[in-house]
């Protein structure tokens, strides 16, 4: 039962011409199940993972663990598709393969000779997944943007930050976790219904649209109630108090969300009773809300004086939902994480050793494993070029001196 979970999509082959994280993550869920998923890189323009920091045991474009930590399980291959030779290569490969994706701008694979239209009569039942910022149509269609980019496209950023400040964004690449998931999700289907019918298709996927759902009740709040949300820093207008609180020691946090009555007496229970907590501006939600920055003031009095993780310990003894806002050394640390070996120390043949995230599930209590790490670049170019598509050693020899493997 167990080595079956790593096995469900093997057989199903695909062309990843995808970059950075958002597709590079939804083609790995099916790596990591067992698909054969092909990345197709090339020298001359590396992915922007590849050149990010940090890097580990030297510098180059195999020493980026964030690129590793999207692209487990797969192989990987160079192809200069600028090259006019390098088309009719990569038409010979998705003739091999079952899909197809990219996030290119729209219309950039078309321009090569490698657009849907066209590889479907190499391949009729070919699914291809395109994940463009706002998808393949409509007057915003040609609009290029990172994640970064796409937050702000797409209403998050204009929610993150202090009233009284300027839009602050996330700091990282949110919606690409969004996309992603999503893309993997509606690949799988497309690949279900060809199992079903025989027919493949093209979907296009607007990675905008999918980070909408990060939203939470932003939009029904405009289109159903007319009412305009605005930043609105840690608070939550359904909760008081909801925020975080500073606790001792160097730049430490707990997270605290009051919803009813009877957190709030929890709250008051941990907290020994304190006299401010009983006074009547605090007495009901409704107050509490009236008075929320003489409130947060008080909370984060009580808050200082505490460790973080013995004040959660303490806050949820008495039913108040608290967490300690961990950073990145604590969640290698985090009991519950390792618990359930979410970190994997996968070999990597540059990198050494390294504590990768696994993906976030059980199936049955399984662990999905990848088998092995991310690939080098061009790791696997003799084993597609020569093994898959059959090319002699004259043939790939002739096509790296030309530039075309590269």
């Amino acid at each position: 039962m167990a080595s079956s979970y790593g096995s469900i999509f093997e057989g199903i082959r695909i062309a990843d011409f995808s970059w950075v994280i958002a597709a590079p993550l939804a083609t790995q869920y099916l790596a990591v199940h067992g698909a054969e998923v092909i990345r197709i890189e090339s020298s001359h323009r590396l992915d922007t993972l590849r050149t990010n920091l940090p890097m580990i045991n030297g510098v180059g474009p195999d020493h980026n663990p964030y690129y590793a930590s999207y692209n487990m399980n797969k192989l990987g291959i160079r192809l200069n598709l600028r090259h006019p030779r390098a088309v009719g290569l990569a038409t010979m490969l998705i003739a091999n393969c079952d899909a197809v994706v990219e996030n290119f701008t729209p219309g950039t694979l078309e321009r090569l000779g490698l657009g849907y239209s066209k590889l479907r009569h190499v391949r009729p039942d070919l699914v291809m997944l395109s994940m463009a910022l706002g998808g393949q149509t409509g007057p915003e269609s040609s609009y290029k943007g990172f994640g970064t980019v796409i937050q702000g496209s797409a209403g998050i950023t204009h929610l993150t930050g202090w009233p009284d400040r300027d839009p602050a964004g996330t700091g990282v690449a949110y919606t690409d976790f969004f996309a992603g998931p999503v893309a993997a999700s509606v690949l799988i289907a497309a690949l279900m219904l060809r199992k079903q019918t025989g027919l493949g298709q093209h979907i296009d996927l607007s990675q905008q649209e999918a980070s909408l759902y990060a939203l939470d009740a932003a939009l029904l709040q405009q289109t159903v109630n007319g009412v305009q949300e605005m930043r609105n820093g840690n608070r939550h207008p359904a909760a008081a108090p909801h925020g975080v609180y500073a606790c001792r020691g160097d730049d430490r946090w707990i997270a605290i969300a009051v919803f009813t009555d009877a957190q709030w007496r929890g709250f008051l229970e941990a907290a020994d009773r304190p006299a401010w907590g009983f006074r009547p501006q605090f007495e009901t939600f409704v107050a509490r809300k009236a008075h929320e920055d003489e409130l947060d003031r008080l909370v984060g009095q009580w808050t200082a004086a505490f460790d973080a993780h013995a004040a959660m310990r303490l806050l949820q003894q008495h039913g108040v939902p608290a967490g300690v806002v961990q950073d990145a050394r604590d969640l290698t640390q985090d009991p519950q994480l390792q618990f359930r070996n979410h970190f994997l120390d996968l070999a990597h043949p540059m990198m050494g050793d390294f504590p990768f995230d696994s993906l976030p599930y059980r199936m049955n209590g399984v662990q999905p494993v990848p088998a092995h790490a991310a690939p080098l670049l061009g790791q696997d170019n003799a084993e597609i070029f020569k093994g898959l598509l059959g090319l002699s050693s004259a043939e790939y020899e002739d096509l790296e001196k030309a530039g075309v493997i590269e």
